[in-house]
């Protein structure tokens, strides 16, 4: 129903962070920073620290956030200066595992990644954003088995978390375990509607699960949605 190996090689650019570090208000600019990153408008965030002393960019949390910003927009070269200097004033600070193994994502070097998630993880086993990443490396390294066993942790984290119910369905569904990745792309929905790649993934893992019927209404409510794909695998598959 469409092109799978596509998504998952995109997969690994999806790691959102929803907290934010604390970092004191006294700091210039303080507040606007933590909005713009919070509501991941990564450009601006980086804006407002340019705008700051440089200083209170020598605060292991704003490197912190320039360093998360810039690997955001791709920019990895900053990012990788930024990480020095972080090191350099914390040199303790885990979270530096943390935005090494997206940077070694982002280069396709999962195993590098996945040695510094497994630090992060050692250092805070609560830390569901190393064991969702940390899935999706494994994953693209096709270790299914043990990518669904790390968003199994971090969904026990943190149990509204909808892109590990999707990205959870999806190494199911690679492992052709349908029924499965059907209960993990329903539950990806129910936390958030507006995820256009599990209306689809839904449709595709009904049908290859013979529930033909289940996967044309899927597609109908993607439709309804907004989801453009839907329209041409409705002609194509539900006639």
């Amino acid at each position: 129903m469409r092109d799978r190996t596509l998504i998952l090689k995109t997969i690994i650019i999806i790691f959102l962070l929803s907290g934010l570090l604390g970092f004191s208000q006294e700091i210039p600019h303080a507040r606007k920073i933590k909005e713009n990153f919070n509501n991941k408008n990564y450009q601006l965030t980086l804006d407002e620290i340019a705008s700051i002393n440089s200083s209170h960019i020598q605060v292991d949390s704003i490197l912190y956030i320039k360093a998360y910003s810039q690997i955001k927009l791709n920019l990895l070269q900053d990012a990788k200066v930024t990480l020095i200097q972080l090191e350099q004033i914390n040199p303790n600070f885990y979270e530096i595992y943390f935005l090494k193994g997206l940077l070694f994502a982002l280069k396709e070097k999962y195993v590098e990644a996945i040695d510094n998630f497994n630090k992060v993880v050692e250092l805070n086993p609560q830390h569901e954003k190393a064991f969702y990443n940390r899935a999706l490396a494994k994953g693209l390294l096709e270790d299914y088995s043990n990518a669904i066993k790390d968003l199994d942790k971090c969904l026990l984290i943190n149990p509204r978390y909808a892109m590990a119910y999707y990205n959870r369905g999806y190494w199911h569904e690679i492992s052709e375990n349908y029924s499965d990745a059907i209960t993990d792309y329903k539950s990806a929905l129910a936390l958030d509607h507006n995820l256009s790649e599990a209306y689809l993934a839904l449709a595709y893992a009904y049908s290859q699960n013979g529930e033909k019927t289940n996967a044309c209404e899927t597609l109908h409510k993607a439709k309804e949605e907004g989801v453009e794909a839907a329209n041409d695998l409705i002609q194509n598959f539900c006639k």
